[in-house]
């Protein structure tokens, strides 16, 4: 896939997704979400977070494994994983516990980047569980037929009444070939997105992606990974489109 630039600015900054990490520490304030606890109360996961950003707007959280009888102390605090990593957590007894790893970046990743493993002896099981089920209504926003007439744009969501819009899908399709589940060329981690309108160029099979600056830097890592090989431009503006 190549990617022809028509900005001049390069962004130092980089959208870090983090699995896990150890002395994961931001530069915010540290704040206490929540505190979920394991059937005989030995145990908690604690949510909390830091502030990340304007990108941020407090959409994302970590959450660590302590003893009841700890005392929380950011500066203690040594293995999180990120709220972006995973779509569930929770307990199953009182000494394991399941996550969910993030379904969206499974899929475009094509990998899983969590593994099993020990947090102050509890045991991490990581799962994979496809978010999208029967519940969902998918909803297309933009249909395009490419000007050479080979390809079809697509611009979608999985929605429903109680949580309104979900991650947002496109896909790039040979014309009358069905709608992959999820996007094949572009997919966002959760309702909150860099693209702001994208169409066909006029007379070429040439994306022409328009992105807001706030999240210029993530735009590459929603990409699909082995996605079409479909030229396109990026430029940013925040003027809403078509998404």
């Amino acid at each position: 896939m190549r990617l022809v630039i028509l900005i001049s600015v390069m962004f130092l900054c980089k959208l870090i997704l983090l699995t896990s990490c150890d002395d994961f520490m931001s530069s915010g304030t540290f704040t206490e979400i929540s505190r979920i606890y394991s059937q005989d109360s030995s145990k908690f996961i604690l949510q909390y977070d830091y502030p990340q950003g304007a990108w941020d707007g407090g959409r994302t959280f970590s959450v660590t494994i302590l003893n009841s009888t700890d005392t929380v102390d950011p500066s203690t605090i040594k293995y999180s994983y990120w709220s972006l990593s995973f779509d569930n957590i929770y307990w199953k007894g009182n000494d394991t516990i399941i996550i969910e790893e993030k379904f969206t970046e499974y899929i475009n990743q094509g990998k899983s980047n969590l593994k099993d493993t020990t947090l102050n002896e509890v045991a991490i099981k990581i799962i994979l569980k496809d978010p999208i089920d029967t519940s969902f209504t998918r909803k297309v926003f933009y249909h395009e037929t490419s000007p050479k007439d080979n390809y079809e744009l697509i611009v979608y969501r999985y929605v429903k009444p109680v949580n309104g819009d979900y991650f947002l899908n496109i896909s790039v399709i040979n014309k009358g070939d069905n709608i992959p589940k999820f996007g094949n060329f572009y997919i966002s981690l959760y309702d909150f997105d860099c693209i702001t309108d994208i169409k066909w160029e006029d007379s070429k099979d040439i994306l022409d992606i328009k992105v807001s600056e706030s999240c210029f830097h993530a735009f590459t890592h929603y990409l699909v990974k082995n996605g079409p090989k479909i030229d396109y431009r990026i430029q940013i503006n925040e003027t809403k489109g078509n998404i």
